[in-house]
């Protein structure tokens, strides 16, 4: 009896860490394109992406006719489901394939949520898909996802491109203003003409306190201190200001500048895009 009650007791304590392993799981191979070498390279390369970039990936395989029929709901569905995502925005992307309907039929699919949405611009999309379009042709399956996740990266280290916008897929009302970002030679003219500036105000005060005609100087070093003695802080009233959203403007990714939104059946925004093949 003693010796069931000891060997019961080590189950349960296996059981919270077999559930964090679970829960850390980034690979869903069920179409079984990967090997279980290539599964676990993808795992440790999620891992990698996961701790540089704070944000998820996940792939997603599939064999389903049903789920083949709509890939962009397929996908976007899991990863809301699977509540992946390391920040309160749930940002991260989703690489889906799906197997079922045949040569022309299949799908591939590249999910984007949160923040992520911001870093896959539709050029930057466009030049993903396409990449990933020679592999799984190919059969070439983990390595189209690999790719995808390389591309993630660069592109997070990147930044969000210049000119960045959201734009609704419907109705292509833009949902947001365009990013503006600075250049390195933008930051360094912003500087030099910071530290000009500061210069000019030096000498502006300091002539200030020259007396002309008299041989007495003023010591602007020594006398430029303060000593606060009495501070009170009183306490008036709070205005809260509502800006209401422009809804004027048409989008589109055209210039490959935006990124196409839309609402998944949990409510939560997501971008992306993919083809057939």
């Amino acid at each position: 009896m003693k010796k069931w009650i000891i060997l019961l007791l080590l189950c349960l304590m296996t059981l919270p860490f077999d559930s964090a392993l679970g829960a850390e799981q980034r690979v869903f191979d069920n179409a079984e394109l990967f090997t279980a070498y290539e599964t676990q390279l993808l795992e440790a390369a999620i891992v990698e992406f996961q701790n540089n970039t704070g944000m998820d990936f996940v792939v997603l395989t599939s064999r389903n006719l049903q789920e083949n029929k709509n890939p962009e709901a397929a996908a976007d569905d899991f990863y809301d489901a699977g509540g992946f995502g390391l920040d309160e925005e749930h940002s991260g992307c989703l690489f889906y394939l799906n197997m079922a309907g045949g040569e022309g039929n299949r799908a591939c699919h590249l999910s984007t949520t949160g923040m992520m949405i911001d870093y896959f611009s539709d050029g930057r999309l466009d030049r993903t898909l396409n990449a990933c379009y020679t592999h799984v042709r190919a059969g070439r399956y983990a390595a189209a996802a690999t790719v995808t996740l390389e591309q993630a990266a660069s592109y997070l280290h990147a930044g969000i491109p210049e000119g960045q916008y959201r734009y609704d897929v419907l109705t292509g009302q833009h949902l947001t203003a365009r990013h503006k970002a600075l250049t390195a030679n933008e930051m360094l003219v912003s500087a030099a003409i910071a530290l000009i500036a500061g210069f000019i105000y030096v000498a502006i005060i300091k002539r200030g306190y020259l007396l002309k005609g008299s041989t007495y100087r003023y010591s602007y070093k020594d006398n430029s201190t303060l000593a606060m003695t009495d501070s009170d802080d009183t306490y008036l009233r709070s205005t809260t200001t509502r800006t209401p959203r422009s809804s004027g403007g048409s989008g589109g990714g055209g210039s490959g500048k935006g990124s196409g939104v839309h609402i998944g059946s949990s409510g939560r925004s997501h971008g992306g895009g993919g083809f057939r093949f």
